[in-house]
């Protein structure tokens, strides 16, 4: 009788053994490198891991930023509040933005915190931030405070909106922000806006861009008031009418010679049909300049069409020079447009300690048509925008005072100072650095989504193509192949 063979048990054969141990092993890998994947994108969100491969670096605090802040006073304690809770912030891209720009400065600096109020549940908080009882505000909003003062900012001011469409161009957040603290930051220095010649004076661009530098900004009636000591600067935007003089009721002239010469600085701009001021003239006159009774046209560089919008010419010698160097900097220099202007003419270049120099000119095919009954014209190039500088030492200190001249009051109309693509804040900015204000975040210009293309060098991209599409894989085969020489010389 024939012995009957007995069937293998497939549960304990080899194969089965391997088999589930590969499996096993399958499952355990995966759900370990999801846990890991959970656990790094955790870590991530919180110590904010992150790589800035975009052209302008848009998510990272660039060395500027931080050059500002490294200089404040241990005293400093700033906090930003968020009005929304943490989870809308996370919906909104435009809300986390700030909010991920707030979390590098408050991971960089132990002086920065931050935290959250339901602007619609917590009115009673709230309220001690809003201005008026008119006041709102918003779910989008941010308060950025040092527990005496505080500034309220809306989400589209961390934004650049393009003119066209008024789409969102690009982010401005490093600027607002610092400039927030900065106006909190100690003893300010004053900016003067004169007053009764018809200037445009209180709520301009011009003055906002003051007030957002740190500047304690007042408009100042020189018939009324004399100047406070602690000034810096004082500024004629657009006068209309003259200065008063030595026979009139009150000297102005006098008061801006003693200004001056204790070191304070003076920055005028007087539109081409302004009636004859000749204290003004005269004043500007002991100052290297004048502006000539013309007006400029420019049909080859200029925005529109009768060649009143001009493009500026950057000057690339003299101290003007340095005030446009950040404009030239760049591959594409961005316009400064200068509307409606008359010529800034220089009377002599240096004199008695004062130096002068064009910040910005005109082409050569720019004409000038003189207010005559001539009809007089004369051709370019001309001064759009002058500065004098002189220098005096005070314990063997150089101390510095300015004299700036442009030839038009619209040098801060909104659409060149917030638009994109043109250099006239950047100028402004400058000047604002020349005469004393070391904290104005210049470096700070907005950073656009368009240029948020890889900026890495080939070099760059060869060793990362190699790493993903090559060493990574090879280590993948190089695992596999081990498992499968063991599996099959077990």
């Amino acid at each position: 009788m024939s012995r009957k063979e007995k069937k293998p048990n497939i549960l304990k054969s080899k194969r089965f053994k391997y088999g589930t141990s590969a499996v096993v092993f399958t499952v355990v890998f995966v759900a370990a490198i999801i846990a890991l994947n959970v656990i790094f994108t955790s870590l991530a969100q919180t110590y904010l891991w992150y790589v800035d491969m975009t052209k302008s670096q848009i998510y990272t605090l660039r060395d500027s930023a931080k050059a500002i802040l490294n200089e404040l006073e241990d005293n400093t304690n700033i906090e930003f509040i968020f009005c929304a809770p943490f989870d809308k912030l996370e919906e909104n891209i435009y809300q986390k933005q700030v909010y991920t720009l707030v979390q590098n400065l408050a991971r960089e600096y132990d002086f920065i915190t931050y935290s959250y109020i339901d602007a619609l549940v917590e009115n009673k908080r709230i309220r001690q931030y809003m201005q008026t009882e008119a006041s709102r505000i918003k779910t989008t909003d941010v308060i950025i405070t040092n527990g005496a003062d505080y500034r309220v900012h809306t989400l589209e001011s961390f934004y650049t909106f393009a003119e066209s469409d008024n789409r969102v161009f690009g982010f401005n957040g490093e600027y607002k922000i610092i400039s927030a603290i900065l106006q909190m930051q100690g003893e300010k220095l004053i900016a003067y806006f004169t007053t009764n010649h018809s200037e445009t004076v209180e709520r301009s661009y011009l003055w906002n861009l003051f007030e957002e530098a740190g500047f304690d900004v007042r408009t100042l009636d020189l018939t009324k008031e004399d100047i406070d000591p602690k000034a810096k600067i004082v500024i004629m935007n657009g006068p209309k009418y003259d200065l008063w003089g030595a026979y009139d009721l009150v000297n102005e002239v006098n008061k801006l010679h003693y200004f001056i010469s204790n070191y304070g600085s003076f920055m005028v701009f007087v539109d081409p049909g302004a009636q004859p001021m000749p204290e003004l003239d005269e004043f500007l006159s002991e100052w290297g300049i004048k502006f000539e009774p013309a007006w400029i046209k420019d049909t080859s560089s200029a925005i529109s069409v009768d060649g009143s919008r001009l493009v500026s010419v950057y000057p690339t010698e003299g101290l003007g020079a340095s005030i446009n160097a950040t404009l030239r900097t760049f591959e594409v220099p961005p316009m400064t447009i200068v509307h409606d202007a008359r010529p800034v003419k220089i009377l002599w270049d240096n004199y008695s300690g004062r130096n002068v120099s064009p910040i910005l000119t005109t082409t050569n095919n720019a004409v000038a048509f003189y207010a005559d009954d001539e009809g007089t014209t004369a051709n370019g190039p001309f001064n759009l925008m002058t500065i004098t500088a002189e220098m005096r030492y005070i314990q063997n200190d150089p101390i510095y005072t300015y004299v700036v001249a442009g030839g038009t009051s619209k040098f801060g109309d909104p659409m060149y100072l917030s638009g994109t693509g043109y250099g006239n804040q950047d100028v402004l900015y400058s000047i604002m650095k020349a005469i004393g204000k070391e904290k104005v975040p210049l470096d700070l210009q907005f950073k656009v989504y368009e240029d948020t293309s890889l900026s890495i060098t080939t070099a760059e991209a060869t060793r990362w193509t190699i790493l993903f599409m090559v060493v990574l894989p090879l280590i993948v085969v190089a695992g596999g192949m081990a498992v499968w020489f063991r599996r099959r010389h077990l």
